[in-house]
C-alpha cells in the first residue's frame, strides 16, 4: 500500500525530504508548510533538487532556520552534498559525514577570482528593536529603512510565502502583525533590484521585539573590504538615530545571480560592523573606555544614553577573529538576555 505524506516526498525516523523539480526554487506555502512540519516534528529537513537549481534568498533563509539540509542530484543520478559539494551514497551522509568524500561537483572545486568570473556580494543585516506595545506602534519601518540605508530600492512587495503580490504596506504588516501575536510567522519583503528581508515581530514583557533580517544586493563581490565597513557603519549609525535598535549587526556573504544561490564554492560571510543601542549598552552593562583598548568603537547620541558602534576594520587580524573577541568581552549569555531571544 503507497502512503502518501501531506507534505513530505520522502520521509524516515529522524528526517524528511521535499524534492523540487523546478530551475529556481521560491519559498512557496508547500516548501513552507514542509519546513514548518519538519521543526515541529523535530526531523531534519532535506531539501532535494538538481545540480542547476537556483534557491531564493527566502528559501536560504528558510533553512537555516529549520536546520535544512540541502541534497544536489545530477542528470547521471549522483548525489551530492548541496552545502558542500561532496558526492553521497544515502542521505543520512549529509549529517553523519558532512564534508567528507573524494568526488565533488566541479562548481566547489574552484573559487571565482577574476573580475570576468566572479560572483555578486550581498551586505547581510540581522537587527532586533524593542518598540512599546501601543496603538501608534508601526511595524515594517526598520526593514525599510535598513535596506535604504545600506543602498537597497525601497521594498515593494511583502507576502508569507513566494512569490511576493503584495504591496509593502507598513499599516497591513502591523495589523498582520497585531493579529498573530504574540508571535508572528516570517513576513517577507522584497525591492526592485533584490534586495529582501525577513521580518518577525514578537512579545516580551518589555513590549514587542522585532527582528529584520534580510540582505542588500551588490553588483559584485568586492577586492577590499574597507569601503563596505563604512557603508556597514554609516548604515547602523542611521537606524541608531532613528529606531534605537538593541543590536545589529551587517555582514557580507556572496551569492552567485543577484540574490539567488546555487550549489558552488562561495567565500564564508565575514562580520563588518555592529551597532548596540541604549538598552544593549545599559543591559550589557558596557564599560566603552575598557572596550575601545580593544576593538575599534564609536559612542553615538547622547552622553546619558549612548549606542556603541563596533567596526570589524582589521582584515590582518581576522574579521571572524575580531566578531568572537568582541562578543566574547560582553559574555554571550548577557547578549543574549539584553536581545530577548528567549523571550520572543
Amino acid at each position: 500500500m503507497n502512503i502518501v505524506h501531506p507534505v513530505a516526498d520522502e520521509w524516515g525516523e529522524d528526517y524528511a525530504v521535499f524534492a523540487a523539480s523546478a530551475e529556481h526554487v521560491i519559498l512557496s506555502e508547500p516548501l513552507a508548510a514542509f519546513l514548518d512540519y519538519a521543526v515541529t516534528e523535530r526531523l531534519r529537513p532535506v531539501l532535494m533538487t538538481s545540480t542547476g537549481t537556483r534557491l531564493s534568498p527566502f528559501v536560504s533563509l528558510a533553512m537555516r532556520r529549520a536546520g535544512g539540509l540541502w541534497a544536489v542530484q545530477s542528470a547521471g543520478g549522483a548525489t551530492y552534498d548541496g552545502l558542500s559539494g561532496y558526492r553521497i551514497d544515502t542521505l543520512r551522509d549529509l549529517w553523519e559525514r558532512p564534508g567528507q568524500g573524494t568526488e565533488r561537483l566541479p562548481s566547489y572545486t574552484t573559487l571565482a577570482t577574476t573580475h570576468e568570473q566572479q560572483f555578486p556580494g550581498v551586505l547581510m543585516f540581522d537587527v532586533f528593536a524593542h518598540q512599546r506595545a501601543a496603538s501608534d506602534t508601526t511595524v515594517g519601518t526598520l526593514s525599510a529603512a535598513m535596506i535604504s540605508a545600506l543602498g537597497g530600492s525601497p521594498l515593494e512587495l511583502w507576502g508569507p510565502f513566494e512569490p511576493l503580490v503584495d504591496r509593502w504596506d507598513t499599516r497591513v504588516l502591523t495589523e498582520v502583525a497585531r493579529r498573530e501575536m504574540p508571535a508572528t510567522d516570517a513576513l517577507h519583503g522584497l525591492s526592485r533590484d533584490g534586495s529582501f528581508v525577513d521580518l518577525f515581530v514578537g512579545r516580551t514583557r518589555r513590549g514587542i521585539l522585532e527582528q529584520i533580517k534580510g540582505g542588500v544586493a551588490l553588483r559584485r563581490y568586492p577586492d577590499h573590504i574597507g569601503g563596505l565597513v563604512q557603508t556597514a557603519s554609516q548604515a547602523l549609525a542611521t537606524i541608531a538615530d532613528e529606531f534605537q535598535p538593541t543590536i545589529g549587526f551587517v555582514s557580507l556573504a556572496e551569492t552567485d545571480i543577484g540574490t539567488w544561490v546555487e550549489p558552488a564554492a562561495k567565500r564564508p560571510e565575514v562580520p563588518l560592523a555592529v551597532i548596540i543601542g541604549p538598552r544593549g549598552v545599559h543591559d550589557l552593562d558596557i564599560d566603552a573606555a575598557a572596550l575601545a583598548e580593544k576593538h575599534d568603537i564609536t559612542m553615538l547620541g547622547r552622553k546619558r544614553t549612548p549606542s556603541l558602534l563596533v567596526r570589524f576594520s582589521n582584515p590582518d587580524q581576522g574579521l571572524w577573529a575580531q566578531l568572537v573577541a568582541f562578543a566574547h568581552d560582553l559574555g554571550a549569555e548577557r547578549i543574549a538576555a539584553a536581545t530577548g531571544l528567549g523571550r520572543v
